[in-house]
């Protein structure tokens, strides 16, 4: 009936040519075409035949096999044809066809097509696919790279400055490649850089202070390192600056002593792809002693990245210079450093405190559900180990940690809004139930001090919560204090010289920069400084003897800008910002460092942490190898417990020494209005 035009009431334009065919067959294999029928069932009820004219670039041929498999259920495919049968099925959604052609292409990849099959659109959305395919061109690289389909591809070539001839000769060159590509993606999305205008020069990068790759034309007039290629290269930058260049970085100064950037299996860890797959790192192949080609996407199309190492020390001190910088690059002992170990699953509005100089990280989401799962992060060895899993799945929630013991309070399972509370305690090694919060709610602040634990403000399902509850765990009981002056939920909570700050939030609407203050021997809260920019969903901590505010939303975008809290002059004023803006993260301080953890970067949920160095006051992605962090090489290794108790102790006797009558007075004014428990 359909080659006789019996009763077709469709006509398909493809290209130069039209397919007349029955609806009802088509609809039933392919969920577009039902999708594109359904959508005009309506407004075309009356006509007898409707037209439709098919954009996406099908191939004919390959449309007609996939009408004839409609009609027959059979569809038989000439080898030349695969390719093209598989992007119209992955168009069409017809899911089991394209299933069966990429096990065909993944049997019979060969060195001469593979980059052909790693090149066909949307090939990024069949996760296994492209794992295969991968796969076998990071195996046959070196073979590949020889391929005249390889160097057809868009190439950006790239020189990265070393201090000394033995920087370079233990430069891991996957790392480098890597960090290339984070530059290539930095200037792309933060720069307004094209990426057809990276084949237009050389771009000569160095490594900054902050582990990342900068360009050289940012290095100052006058540096040790402002040598004469680099002066010859600023010239040549000069004219062909980008016009549409904005949010300009801040110069970061190259380390005087050569450091060096591997991977984690040089520490026995495996490699982890943790780029996104619009910029992935496929492949590299050393060709010399000091230059690699690799295979990557850029902005999801293949691409090749020709990386050459160059020597770049100073044949003579630099008269700006101290006597320590001035001196030959070479002589100095380059430190390894390796990337941060990321997390084993994606996840924000996470529970995430410091749990014996380790970061545990409970619960949160991660965009399919709340989970129960429990993580630590050593930072000594830079690893995570499983942690045991809560009771019930939480997410928008905190925890307090309180000596040996952590306690998660409220959240969302998911569906509802929660009133438990469990505690996990490591000397029985699980969690166990204790007395529910006297108001379900998530996206709560939590907080302690004192040897209290503060629960402030949350979301029950209507607007933001005004009501605030204290924790006893001497007495197990909860009793309510002062209300809010502004209802809020998603706002940072932190104690802070003995005293609680809700910063930030939002209300039904609204996000907020407000701040309130709340005064335990009082029992009021009161209005002070507001922060900068109004968000909601940000981490607070104590760092360094002042407070932060990382991260969050403004209500339109993720945030990766900071504020800190100078107590002196009462004033918020701009702190270092974030490698990854990230909205719903979690903060913590371990030994001299300031995490944040996981968040939502506006675009995906995130399995990664950056902490902020206390040295460099920078945003890092990167640790040290060897000493990961000096504070916890300090004592032996045997004992290394007993003095973490015996300072875990004494800081809880001095706490307890200065607010006891702080918690005296909270209390009597409790029995005066009638609140206690």
């Amino acid at each position: 009936m359909r080659k006789n035009r019996h009763f077709c009431d469709v006509i398909l334009h493809i290209g130069n040519g039209e397919i007349h065919a029955h609806r009802a067959v088509l609809a039933s294999v392919s969920p577009y075409l039902f999708e594109l029928f359904t959508t005009d069932q309506d407004k075309k009820r009356n006509e007898n035949i409707i037209t439709y004219r098919l954009n996406g670039g099908f191939d004919k041929s390959a449309f007609e096999l996939l009408v004839d498999y409609a009609y027959t259920s059979k569809l038989k495919v000439l080898s030349h044809q695969v390719k093209a049968v598989y992007l119209a099925a992955c168009h069409l959604k017809m899911d089991r066809v394209a299933r069966k052609c990429a096990q065909y292409l993944i049997t019979h990849l060969s060195v001469d097509n593979c980059i052909d099959v790693r090149s066909l659109p949307g090939i990024a959305r069949n996760k296994e696919f492209i794992q295969e395919v991968d796969s076998f061109i990071a195996k046959e690289f070196e073979r590949i790279s020889k391929s005249s389909n390889l160097l057809n591809l868009f190439c950006a070539r790239i020189e990265v400055l070393n201090q000394s001839r033995e920087e370079m000769s233990l430069v891991n060159h996957n790392s480098l490649c890597l960090l290339v590509l984070e530059w290539i993606k930095r200037q792309v999305t933060e720069e307004s850089l094209r990426i057809e205008s990276l084949s237009e020069k050389t771009f000569m990068l160095y490594l900054a202070i902050d582990n990342s790759l900068q360009d050289c034309s940012g290095l100052p007039s006058g540096d040790i390192s402002d040598t004469e290629i680099v002066q010859d290269y600023k010239k040549m930058s000069s004219k062909t600056v980008q016009p549409n260049s904005k949010n300009k970085r801040k110069f970061l100064s190259q380390p005087v002593k050569p450091r060096v950037l591997i991977y984690s299996r040089e520490i026995g860890e495996e490699i982890e792809a943790e780029c996104e797959p619009d910029w992935n790192l496929i492949a590299t192949f050393q060709v010399a002693e000091h230059c690699t080609l690799a295979l990557v996407t850029l902005s999801g199309k293949l691409a090749t990245l020709s990386v050459q190492l160059r020597l770049n020390t100073p044949t003579t001190p630099s008269p700006v210079s101290t006597p320590d910088t001035s001196r030959c690059a070479s002589e100095e002992k380059p430190d390894l450093y390796c990337t941060i170990k990321n997390m084993s699953s994606a996840r924000c509005a996470v529970g995430c405190g410091n749990l014996q100089n380790t970061l545990l990280v409970c619960g949160g989401y991660d965009r399919i559900e709340c989970l129960r799962s429990v993580e630590q992060y050593i930072p000594e060895t830079n690893t995570w180990k499983l942690a045991p899993s809560m009771r019930e799945a939480r997410g928008r929630f905190q925890i307090a940690v309180l000596g040996d013991k952590v306690y998660a309070v409220g959240g969302s399972n998911g569906t509802t809004e929660l009133d438990t509370v469990e505690m996990l305690d490591l000397s029985v090694g699980r969690w166990t139930n204790m007395p529910r919060l006297p108001l379900a709610r998530s996206n709560l602040g939590v907080c302690d001090l004192g040897g209290v634990i503060y629960c402030v403000g949350g979301w029950n399902g209507q607007v933001g919560i005004k009501q605030c509850d204290i924790f006893n765990p001497e007495t197990s009981k909860w009793s309510t204090i002062a209300a809010l002056n502004t209802g809020r939920y998603q706002a940072g909570v932190a104690a802070f010289k003995n005293m609680v700050y809700a910063i930030g939030g939002c209300d039904a609407w609204n996000c907020l920069n407000s701040v309130e203050v709340y005064s335990p021997i009082e029992n009021i809260w009161n209005v002070s400084k507001s922060i900068i920019t109004a968000r909601r969903g940000c981490g607070v901590a104590v760092f360094n003897n002042k407070l932060y505010v990382v991260g969050g939303s403004d209500g339109t975008h993720s945030l990766n800008s900071t504020e800190v809290f100078d107590d002196e002059t009462g004033n918020w004023v701009v702190g270092p910002s974030m490698t990854t803006p990230r909205a719903n993260v979690e903060v913590a301080v371990v030994g001299d460092r300031l995490y944040a953890v996981g968040g939502f970067s506006g675009k995906s949920f995130l399995n990664t942490i950056e902490y902020l160095d206390h040295n460099s006051n920078e945003w890092t992605t990167f640790v040290p190898k060897g000493s990961i962090d000096v504070s916890f090489h300090r004592k032996p290794r045997n004992r290394r417990n007993s003095a973490r108790k015996s300072i875990s102790e004494d800081a809880n006797k001095t706490i307890k020494n200065d607010i006891i009558h702080d918690k005296q007075s909270i209390i009597n004014n409790h029995t005066q209005n009638g609140t206690t428990s």
